[in-house]
């Protein structure tokens, strides 16, 4: 019973911080509410690939998985931008209950209550995918069933490719079963690379296409402050309705996402569990590689920091503490859907 509650209570939850995405935009906008928070930026991109097929060069910088769900449920709702809202707002209830199963409740409250986890889990981008095939993985490496962790983990990469660079970080627990566990990952790699061979003639294409449409660089934490600071890409003139973006506003955002997510990584030593050393590790090989490049990814810092939810299981939020962690959320919820909407956050 005290299980099923839970699940109630976090379904309830998240449904009441979707309003806080949803209404701001319809006040603004009116009747083309629905049509603006389903076709901005990636979303109309992953729409078009449904589609249309990859009919543009940088289309090809998105797996396809998304998409053919998009274009399955298209056959069943006759629109391609609710086709798409339907599939993320539907991922965006599981992933909270697997983090709940694998975790705890605190924690999956905590995650799905965070602002960037509202808005990407609203709007049709396709992270709630990814996220809900990693959070399968912990739960299968936690009940030790190697073979399916692995197969979800193969998956996660199918959809989200970069996650492929914290595989390194499950040796910590798995230890000899890693050997076991990393061929599916391995085959998923191989079968993107075949992917690209087959529609694109190269199967390296994808990295090209980071560099040349998007600007992917290595660099180091300092080159990348540099590259906000100074950089083509918010030296543009962005504004939220009327009010400017400056570069400095960039960097003070970044600065304090990965503050956050590092802090509490951190803080995971701290946690009384006999696996916190794989969520540590992990959180460390999602978080760090986000402080080392420039272009689109280090625009995205917020949401790509979504990679590294299990940091939320050291947020040991107290009772009476609630409500220093919600009110933020309820005010910043709103901010960084106007944010992405009219400018573009992540």
């Amino acid at each position: 019973m005290v299980m099923k509650n839970d699940y109630v209570k976090l379904i309830l939850a998240l449904t009441l911080m979707k309003p806080l995405v949803i209404v701001p935009v319809y006040i603004i906008s009116g009747s083309d509410f629905f049509t603006l928070i389903t076709t901005r930026w990636d979303s109309i991109l992953y729409e078009t690939i449904a589609s249309e097929g990859y009919v543009k060069q940088c289309l090809f910088a998105f797996p396809p998985v998304y998409p053919e769900m998009i274009k399955s449920l298209y056959f069943v709702v006759g629109s391609y931008n609710l086709s798409a809202f339907i599939v993320t707002n539907i991922l965006g209830y599981v992933f909270p209950i697997i983090v709940y199963k694998t975790f705890d409740f605190k924690t999956a409250l905590a995650v799905e209550l965070f602002p960037v986890y509202v808005l990407y889990s609203t709007i049709p981008y396709s992270d709630v995918i990814y996220l809900t095939l990693l959070a399968l993985t912990f739960y299968f490496i936690k009940t030790r069933k190697t073979l399916f962790s692995s197969l979800t983990m193969g998956l996660a990469i199918i959809t989200f490719y970069s996650i492929a660079w914290t595989l390194p970080s499950f040796i910590v627990r798995l230890k000899k079963d890693y050997l076991k566990f990393l061929p599916i990952p391995l085959l998923s790699g191989i079968l993107i690379l075949a992917w690209y061979k087959e529609v694109t003639g190269n199967p390296f294409y994808y990295f090209s296409l980071e560099k040349e449409i998007w600007g992917v660089e290595f660099t180091t934490p300092w080159g990348q402050a540099s590259w906000i600071l100074n950089g083509w890409f918010t030296d543009q003139p962005w504004k939220i309705l009327s009010i400017p973006i400056t570069p400095l506003d960039w960097f003070i955002r970044n600065l304090a996402f990965e503050v956050f997510f590092i802090t509490l990584a951190i803080l995971l030593i701290k946690v009384q569990d006999e696996i916190k050393w794989l969520y540590f590790t992990y959180s460390l090989f999602a978080i760090v590689p986000l402080l080392l490049v420039i272009g689109t990814p280090a625009i995205s810092v917020p949401r790509l920091l979504l990679s590294a939810f299990p940091v939320f299981y050291s947020l040991r939020i107290r009772r009476y503490w609630w409500i220093a962690y919600i009110v933020p959320c309820v005010i910043l919820t709103p901010f960084f859907t106007m944010w992405q909407i009219y400018a573009f956050f992540s």
